[in-house]
């Protein structure tokens, strides 16, 4: 019975006021504004590299990529106007509380149970306590950021996202606690990017080729902003190919407004119909051996490839805001990485593990990777 989305977030809503909230959120995320944002998470890269990963990793550890993108995925808001007493001094923390939350939340859908056992009751306690204290955080936040803004004159700095969502919610004409429902969004989509990067380095187990033309590109670049992270071509076609394969969306749902008929099937008015991205990104009509990992098929487009048969980050009205710092920000992870580590895969049998209840790709442990810190004479010679 805890409230944790709610009705009118930027991910779950509809109607009228999801559309103005979603027109105003459009200015905020859209690629332009990605030479604003970038500053402010290189920076915060190299923090975080200090602070968390270097300590967690030691020489030769085994690390948990996907645990360690989680903690780095999770500070992201906390450059953007999403202060909180976690944010990027404890990520890990958000890190917890969102894994928490998203092992319960398909369970809900199905039997807890028969999921967690005699632990259910104690499960969903334990999430209910999360959630009140991430929305009491989150309800903290906007109260602060309120105050800040009434000196603001109306003008919205493009680089802070709680003030955007917090606009976008007065101008829907919905309350605060609309705003916690999207910031409880925020945290929980982020975690997509964190189950990206494990399944990319999960087929880069099998593919070490791939992974050292990737790591040479990364090492070569330098990234000083946005110009530097358009140079990284493979890099954003081993992202793409790891979408593909496996992208953390799995299929989606549309309600049908009126009669239509597609590709000769008649599909009544008022029904729900589902798709599913997992499947066409694998159908062979469009891609030549499709369950091959092969980043060079986006080297130079795909014929008959558009928005319709490749869409992770979905399409329409309801495509990801978000996807253009998702790009971003895992790009620069990888280059965080490949530049002070030298990583070497530990195979575990680990795969990406489809999640039924909410169709969604979930990672249950791994991919573990064996991480060295490289020389400083590598390092200086960059």
């Amino acid at each position: 019975g805890q409230r944790i989305t709610g009705l009118y977030s930027i991910l779950t809503g509809g109607g009228q006021e999801w559309a103005i909230k979603r027109r105003i959120m459009t200015t905020f995320f859209q690629k332009q504004n990605m030479s604003e944002l970038t500053p402010l998470f290189i920076p915060l890269m190299d923090r975080l590299l200090e602070t968390k990963v270097k300590p967690m990793v030691k020489s030769g550890n085994v690390v948990d990529l996907h645990e360690l993108s989680t903690i780095i995925f999770s500070a992201l808001p906390g450059v953007v106007g999403l202060d909180c007493p976690m944010g990027v001094d404890e990520p890990e923390e958000i890190g917890k509380r969102v894994n928490i939350l998203l092992d319960i939340i398909p369970a809900q859908l199905a039997n807890p149970t028969k999921t967690f056992g005699e632990m259910a009751s104690t499960k969903k306690r334990k999430t209910i306590q999360m959630v009140i204290e991430m929305r009491m955080m989150g309800r903290n936040m906007v109260h602060e950021k309120r105050k800040e803004m009434e000196g603001w004159d109306g003008q919205i700095p493009t680089d802070d996202l709680l003030a955007w969502l917090i606009t976008a919610n007065d101008g829907a004409g919905l309350s605060d606690e609309e705003v916690v429902d999207d910031i409880m969004t925020v945290y929980l989509v982020m975690d997509n990017m964190s189950k990206q990067i494990g399944s990319l380095f999960i087929y880069l187990i099998d593919h070490p080729d791939i992974y050292k033309k990737m790591e040479t590109e990364l090492r070569d670049t330098p990234i000083t902003g946005q110009r530097s992270l358009a140079k990284l071509t493979y890099t954003e076609m081993v992202i793409l190919e790891s979408l593909r394969m496996t992208p953390v969306l799995l299929r989606g749902t549309r309600w049908m407004k009126n009669d239509a008929t597609v590709d000769g099937y008649h599909i009544p008015g008022d029904v729900q119909f589902q798709y599913s991205q997992y499947v066409q990104h694998r159908n062979k009509k469009f891609w030549p051996k499709p369950r091959e990992f092969d980043p060079e098929r986006f080297a130079n487009g795909i014929p008959g490839v558009d928005d319709m048969t490749f869409f992770p980050f979905l399409a329409g009205p309801r495509a990801c805001l978000g996807k253009h710092v998702a790009m971003v920000s895992m790009k620069l992870m990888l280059s965080m990485m490949a530049r002070n580590f030298d990583l070497t895969p530990q195979p575990t049998g680990t795969i990406p593990v489809v999640n039924q209840a909410m169709a969604v790709t979930r990672l249950k442990g791994g991919p573990f990777y064996y991480v060295q810190p490289r020389s400083y004479e590598h390092l200086n010679e960059e």
